[in-house]
């Protein structure tokens, strides 16, 4: 326990380089002030890291990009703020230096600061079991400690002598295990016999490379409903881009009285009977849910055809359920697959199979268990335990 340790205020730089990264960075923060709040956080962080207590040295989007090429265009000045950043923490050392996904802007800046006898913690494991395998000598080299947000993570990561603590997914721990489908309908004022959750993604390339897509699934869906046996359908849209109404009040605005656009993705998937939505934490989410989902993505073709030229993807699935249980229990329709067509017709093969809900259902139970049993408490334990000897009692 924390208690454990000598009570001293210890100082922590910490690194969120998007959205995601800041949700893990406000949990962790709020761990290690249970031992001492007045502990002092600063770095690159989001709204809930500041709302913490970390100051900004710079702000979370400044890092946020997306995809190989989206990265390259915005290299130089990423660079120059990873310069910024090695100058000042060199100028006035962390007791530890704390870096949060984003792996190739914190890898090389946790192994600089190692050189310099700065303790290193990166927390989300970079998915070296996925792709560019030789990451785990990088790793070895940065880091003194790695917070891992999967079970089947640290045993992998100690076969390679890599000092590793399995931490739990904070999801878990915030979404309940029973989800009230009719109480999230009542409180979105929405009455349906069906209703069907679209994510197309939370930034605006993503947007651009789905929605349309998604839109003409849902036409299909909505045209066949009453044949398939599923009678009124209406579609949710959890978004804070306007831009994914104006696309489809400008190609489908027959199809528009049918949709409900939202920022709350939390609650759209609650209330909703299958979501439709993009590869990422996002299948974690909705896993943690127990809602019945269909993967998609599209990357442009220039990164896509990048990644398999050089052989880069290792894993065989896209969606984090797939990957956890290592099957595809969860359909997954990427690039050319990520067609209107397809997207109805596993649609329809998940509205008519209540069996295979049932199913899916237990194996996410599992699931949520497994990843509930751990915390970001954990994750502050290792950490002082790292940076401080025990108190002799």
């Amino acid at each position: 326990m924390l208690g454990r340790f000598l009570i001293t205020v210890s100082y922590f730089v910490i690194v969120a380089g998007e959205p995601s990264g800041d949700i893990l960075g406000c949990e962790l923060i709020n761990a290690l002030k249970k031992d001492n709040p007045d502990h002092r956080f600063e770095g690159i962080a989001g709204p809930q890291m500041i709302e913490s207590g970390c100051i900004p040295w710079f702000h979370v989007s400044e890092l946020s990009v997306m995809g190989i090429f989206g990265v390259l265009r915005h290299l130089p000045r990423i660079l120059r703020i990873r310069k910024k950043l090695l100058k000042r923490i060199l100028a006035d050392p962390p007791d530890a230096f704390i870096g949060i996904d984003y792996p190739d802007f914190n890898l090389g800046l946790e192994k600089k600061l190692k050189k310099k006898n700065i303790k290193t913690i990166h927390m989300v494991a970079p998915s070296f079991w996925a792709w560019r395998e030789g990451r785990v000598k990088t790793i070895k080299e940065s880091v003194d400690l790695l917070l891992c947000l999967f079970p089947f993570e640290e045993s992998l990561l100690k076969n390679h002598n890599i000092n590793t603590q399995f931490i739990g997914h904070p999801l878990a721990k915030s979404i309940e295990k029973d989800i009230d489908m009719v109480s999230a309908r009542r409180d979105l004022e929405i009455q349906t016999e069906t209703l069907i959750a679209i994510m197309p993604g939370s930034r605006k390339a993503e947007i651009n490379q789905h929605m349309e897509i998604l839109f003409e699934a849902a036409e299909l869906i909505e045209q066949e409903s009453y044949k398939n046996n599923n009678g009124d359908i209406q579609f949710i849209v959890p978004t804070v881009f306007s831009e994914s109404e104006e696309i489809l009040k400008n190609s489908k605005p027959k199809l528009f009285k049918k949709f409900h656009f939202i920022k709350d993705s939390t609650k759209a998937i609650s209330a909703s009977d299958l979501v439709i939505t993009k590869s990422g934490t996002s299948t974690l989410q909705v896993a943690l849910h127990k809602k019945p989902m269909i993967v998609i993505y599209r990357m442009s073709n220039a990164t896509y055809y990048f990644l398999k030229i050089f052989n880069l993807v290792k894993t065989k699935y896209a969606a984090l359920p797939n990957i956890l249980f290592d099957d595809e229990i969860v359909p997954e329709l990427i690039q050319d697959n990520f067609t209107a067509l397809n997207i109805y017709q596993e649609s329809i093969k998940w509205l008519a199979n209540d069996e295979r809900k049932d199913k899916l259902t237990r194996k996410f139970d599992v699931m949520h268990k497994e990843l509930a049993s751990h915390s970001a408490s954990h994750g502050a334990e290792a950490i002082m335990e790292l940076i401080r000897p025990v108190k002799n009692i």
